[in-house]
């Protein structure tokens, strides 16, 4: 379960979240099950996932094995794919929105920082996303980025998942631009434009002018030579040159042994396997609801509640969890989503305190 702490922002974060979510039904990107207003702010509940990719690599302390890398770059290029498909871009990809399954369907997570493409009415900052993941059109303030900021934090996860480090990690913008240039390449000559005209051209100076490694597998750290061409089409300085999720999925890192054609109907038994496994929470997607003012209309439309001082001082019980306005049909959705989800999570500390 998620709740925004912004109740003047309610109408935006589900527009920016909620909202595509409720319409990006596929497996590999993570399930709204509900959401409601309560108090003013937004809830929602989410099916229930055993950890995620960050979580793999603190455990191992290190990289992921091959097969893992290779089952796993597949399913994000998917995931990515298909959110590309309907035009949106997701923003903040890395290890820690990348969530797994017990059975190993990996899920794109946490679409806060998601837009529109090309969606001219929302300002596109630098603030969206990790420093780490974020290309270098993101961070000179390029205004025209697009969906290729995408495949860049995708090919600085693959390198990630690989090594167990991250490939860029810079701890401010001066030292993670020079950092870029240095370990990738120069910036484009349209970046360095947008660069000069930030505030911190003057205290950097000139820029370096290094060449990075021309043999691929040493540039990133990588063995497996297939695995670094793989990321070097996705960490192309010009974002015109990366390339598309749908051609990563084509290239001869996934074809030369065919598992392009053998994964997907694995995949297909893992997701089924899930629906076996009762830590998953066994209810209904939210319907697509696309407009805030069905929302509104879903949650019996907008109303002003006011604290019961009563309740403050015990838990709030099953129905009040859920506020009293809301449709009955999707007040019992919503109850019925809550105490599952909740009775997953305490499925999940009690097997951990019998091992």
């Amino acid at each position: 379960m998620k709740r925004f702490f912004s109740p003047d922002e309610t109408q935006l974060i589900f527009q920016g979240e909620l909202a595509p979510l409720s319409v990006l039904k596929h497996d590999n990107v993570v399930r709204l099950l509900t959401a409601f207003l309560h108090s003013g702010l937004m809830h929602s509940v989410f099916e229930l996932l055993d950890h995620s990719i960050f979580d793999e690599l603190k455990t191992i302390g290190g990289g992921l094995e091959r097969l893992s890398i290779k089952k796993y770059s597949f399913q994000i290029l998917r995931a990515v794919d298909f959110i590309h498909s309907h035009n949106i871009m997701h923003q903040d990809i890395k290890p820690d929105n990348l969530l797994v399954s017990r059975s190993g369907v990996v899920k794109l997570a946490d679409f806060g920082s998601a837009r529109v493409s090309n969606n001219a009415a929302v300002p596109l900052t630098r603030a969206e996303g990790m420093m780490w993941f974020s290309a270098p059109e993101v961070l000179v303030m390029h205004p025209d980025y697009n969906k290729p900021v995408d495949v860049w934090a995708i090919g600085c996860t693959l390198v990630y998942m690989a090594t167990g480090k991250p490939f860029l990690n810079g701890q401010r913008f001066p030292e993670h631009i020079k950092m870029i240039i240095t370990k990738v390449g120069p910036l484009t000559a349209i970046q360095e434009q947008y660069f000069n005209n930030g505030k911190y051209a003057r205290e950097m100076g000139a820029l370096p002018v290094v060449l990075p490694p021309t043999d691929l597998m040493e540039k990133y750290g990588l063995s497996d030579p297939l695995l670094a061409q793989l990321v070097e089409a996705c960490l192309q300085m010009d974002p015109v040159d990366r390339w598309s999720c749908s051609a990563l999925l084509r290239h001869p890192y996934f074809t030369q042994d065919n598992f392009h054609a053998r994964f997907p109907k694995e995949l297909e038994e893992m997701v089924d396997q899930d629906q076996l496994d009762p830590l998953m929470v066994e209810q209904e997607s939210f319907p697509p609801i696309t407009t805030w003012e069905k929302f509104q209309e879903q949650n019996g439309g907008p109303v002003v509640e006011t604290v019961d001082e009563k309740k403050c001082h015990r838990l709030p019980t099953w129905g009040e969890m859920v506020p009293t306005h809301v449709k009955e049909d999707s007040r019992r959705k919503a109850i019925a989503a809550l105490r599952s989800a909740i009775g997953k999570v305490w499925g999940l500390v009690e097997v951990s305190i019998k091992r």
